[in-house]
Parts: C-alpha cells; sequence; structure tokens
C-alpha cells in the first residue's frame, strides 16, 4: 500500500462536473492507474467542496479513511490563473495561450486553508498500518514532516519526498528557482528519496512521482522504478 500526504483541493471541471486536485491527488492518481492500493492522508473543509473531493477520491479509486475534516477552513479550489483573474488581468492575458495558464490554489493566503499537523499525519500513519511507501506530496511544517518522517521509519516504508529545496547532498531535479524560506528539514533515513518541485509542471512531476511509488511497492529496485518514473513524466533522463 501507498500513503500519499497532502491537501487535496476542490477543481470544476468543464462541462459542470467537479473533481479532486492538487500535486497530492494526481501523485495518487497516478499509482492508482498502475495498480497500487493507494491512501490519501489528508484534510478538506467540512463543507460541499469537501464533500465532493471525498466523492471525487473514490471515483478516483483513492482510499480517503485518513481525510480529515477542517470545521475552521474551508477546502481550497483549484482554479486557473484565467479564472482567478480580475477583468484586467485577462485583458492582458488575452493573446496568452490557453495552455500556458497556471494552476492556482484559493484563498490565496496558505492560512485560511486547511492545514495538515504533526499530530494528524502522526494519527493517519498509525491508522493506515503497514504502508510500504509513503509520499510527502505537499510543503509541510517541521513538525508535521518530521511525523511523516517517523510514521514511514516505523513501519520500514520506503520515503518519497517532494520539496521546493534541494536536500544537502542530492542532486537538482529542476531549475533553480526563488522560494520562501522553508522549515528546518528533519533528519532523512537512509534510502530516502528527495525530489525538488519544479517551478513549473504540467503534470508531468506527479506522473513520476507516481509511477515511481507504484513500481517500489511492487518491489522493483530503486533505481530502475526511478528509471520508471521518468519514462512516465516524458522528461528525458539525465546524461550528466
Amino acid at each position: 500500500m501507498i500513503v500519499v500526504v497532502g491537501l487535496p483541493a476542490y477543481v470544476d471541471e468543464a462541462g459542470g462536473g467537479v473533481s479532486a486536485g492538487g500535486l497530492a491527488v494526481e501523485v495518487a492518481a497516478e499509482a492508482r492507474r498502475r495498480g497500487a492500493v493507494v491512501e490519501l492522508a489528508g484534510k478538506v473543509g467540512s463543507d460541499g467542496a469537501g464533500d465532493a473531493v471525498v466523492v471525487a477520491l473514490g471515483r478516483l479509486g483513492i482510499g480517503h479513511a485518513a481525510l480529515l475534516r477542517d470545521p475552521a477552513r474551508p477546502t481550497p479550489l483549484l482554479v486557473s490563473d484565467r479564472e482567478a483573474a480580475s477583468t484586467a488581468d485577462l485583458a492582458e492575458m488575452a493573446g496568452m495561450d490557453s495552455e500556458s495558464a497556471v494552476s492556482h490554489l484559493l484563498p490565496d493566503d496558505p492560512n485560511l486553508r486547511p492545514a495538515l499537523e504533526a499530530g494528524d499525519v502522526e494519527m493517519a500513519l498509525r491508522y493506515l498500518a503497514g504502508p510500504s511507501v509513503v509520499v510527502v506530496a505537499d510543503l509541510l511544517s517541521s513538525t508535521a514532516l518530521a511525523a511523516a518522517v517517523d510514521g514511514a521509519a516505523f513501519s520500514s516504508a520506503k520515503l518519497v519526498l517532494a520539496t521546493a529545496r534541494q536536500a544537502p547532498g542530492s542532486q537538482p531535479t529542476s531549475a533553480a528557482s526563488e522560494m520562501p524560506e522553508l522549515p528546518e528539514m528533519p533528519e532523512l533515513p537512509e534510502g530516502a528519496t528527495v525530489l525538488e518541485m519544479p517551478p513549473d509542471d504540467d503534470g508531468a512531476f506527479a506522473r513520476l512521482l507516481g509511477a515511481y511509488a507504484a513500481s517500489l511497492d511492487a518491489g522493483t529496485d530503486p533505481a530502475k522504478a526511478f528509471r520508471d518514473g521518468v519514462l512516465a513524466s516524458g522528461w528525458e533522463p539525465s546524461t550528466e
């Protein structure tokens, strides 16, 4: 079983449908498409959008037994820049290719969205006993990340961590970008995989993570599993 730790968002689909989105959901969906049993450990608001996310996860075959509800903050909405733009902004974007629009989370202020605390992560990984792979697909606080690391170690699970900065001694997986100051990273176990989130992504990074996690879950050697992930992403492997 794979446990993906991260926050899902509500998405309005073309044609009036609704779905769930965000990196954690995309990673979980890719792993599920490859035959893995996947659970999402996350949090949504106690609102209609949160209900819709739960239904969408069920349709995708993603387990949500560890999906918590936040009574104080709304479920985030994932929209394109065009949907979030003002009339003046839209005028400036008129000549922009629709494929260049970037996804955007609302509310803009992260403090107004649900957040995974250390206790949430610890409880989820204890409840979802026996994962073989734990994927952290969100920027957690230092204490919540430490809880994920400890939970993976307790289950002897392989740890895959998506971060917005490079871990000491790791090789970059995308061009460097300016990011806000992040909480201190805890000591990671030997064999943990740390991948830097690219500043701009068309879904390739989620495909890489999901395919990599599914291959690890199937018992594939980590080096080959990572090659599987790179092939799934459509990226070219580095020759350096």
